[in-house]
């Protein structure tokens, strides 16, 4: 049984095992714990599901350790406000949350069936028609999310899901817990940097105040990484990461990927300005990428006529597999490469 505290729920639950994590069957609220589906920097995440209606779920429990973290419950909370508080079919499903017996905070949020993008990066380069897909429809979450006044501030290729076949969105971002409200209080302190290092923008790296610029430079690295195979900066150390960041020059990404729209390029480039003022906004970085789609769709209809009955191509002329490449869908190449 429960006690209820406001809007969370107080819930008794078995001792963790040795290693952290609850066992099989262990009962929050009316979810049924199953096996662990992942651990993040706060919390484990295991599929769960609820006794009543039947619905699988990703269930997000804090590790013990971090309740002697400053101000950690608050942050957990604060993931659970946003989830909540943000609809936007590229962003988990908020459900339930509550506290356990020992204060522990714990999410009920939608369970994502996908790739992550890091395991995608890991097979190989990545198209430029994919990349300009997947950057697309991560934007439109940045932007619904920038538009309520979250930023997300550690996007990176390990928190974006590919979920082929949604119809709705082709992606999802996942790991909201260092999300930060504009309007919402600060759970760090000025000048401490707060991300992952080889995707963080300059403004992070000095531990100044963030908005979804930082977000947009996170997702100019993980474009030029998918498009390279490697990230614009690299280093032995996060300091040694950061302080190129702060201080070099962006290398070319024309010369690393030549075979990509010059229109793409041009964008990325400008998605990880140093000075934020400089960066498009995550709903800016939509319109660019529609505009070059135009731009292409209009170059390749001139280079390969293809002549159509009810949208169905019958024949193709000159480059049989450039043309597939650019007029296929690019999220299915994403997966099935």
């Amino acid at each position: 049984m429960g006690l209820r505290m406001g809007q969370f729920t107080v819930t008794s639950a078995p001792d963790a095992l040795e290693h952290g994590t609850l066992p099989e069957g262990t009962m929050i609220s009316a979810y049924r714990l199953g096996t662990v589906a992942g651990v993040g920097g706060m919390g484990w995440v295991y599929r769960a599901s609820h006794t009543l209606s039947g619905r699988t779920v990703a269930l997000k429990v804090m590790r013990e350790e971090q309740l002697a973290q400053e101000r950690a419950i608050d942050r957990m909370m604060r993931e659970a406000s946003i989830l909540a508080s943000v609809s936007h079919p590229g962003i988990p499903r908020f459900f339930e949350c509550g506290l356990l017996e020992d204060r522990r905070p714990w999410i009920a949020m939608e369970l994502i069936e996908g790739v992550p993008l890091a395991d995608r990066m890991h097979r190989g380069l990545v198209d430029a028609a994919v990349v300009m897909e997947l950057v697309d429809d991560v934007a439109g979450v940045l932007a619904a999310a920038h538009d309520r006044g979250v930023t997300h501030r550690d996007l990176k290729p390990d928190n974006i899901f590919l979920t082929a076949g949604d119809a709705a969105c082709g992606v999802r971002i996942i790991d909201w817990g260092i999300a930060h409200h504009y309007a919402g209080a600060r759970f760090t302190n000025m000048n401490e940097a707060i991300g992952t290092p080889t995707y963080m923008a300059p403004e992070q790296a000095r531990g100044g105040p963030t908005n979804g610029h930082c977000d947009v430079y996170g997702l100019g690295v993980v474009a030029y990484q998918a498009l390279t195979g490697r990230p614009p900066f690299v280093g032995a150390t996060s300091v040694e990461i950061l302080v190129q960041h702060l201080n070099r020059p962006v290398p070319a990404l024309a010369p690393r990927c030549p075979d990509a729209p010059y229109g793409l390029v041009e964008l990325v480039e400008h998605m990880l300005a140093k000075n934020f003022e400089e960066r498009p906004s995550a709903t800016e970085v939509q319109r660019a990428l529609a505009k070059l789609r135009v731009s292409t769709s209009a170059r390749m209809s001139a280079h390969y006529p293809i002549e159509c009955d009810d949208g169905v191509p019958l024949t193709m002329q000159g480059d049989h597999a450039a043309t597939t490449a650019v007029m296929r869908s690019p999220r299915a190449a994403a997966l099935d490469d």
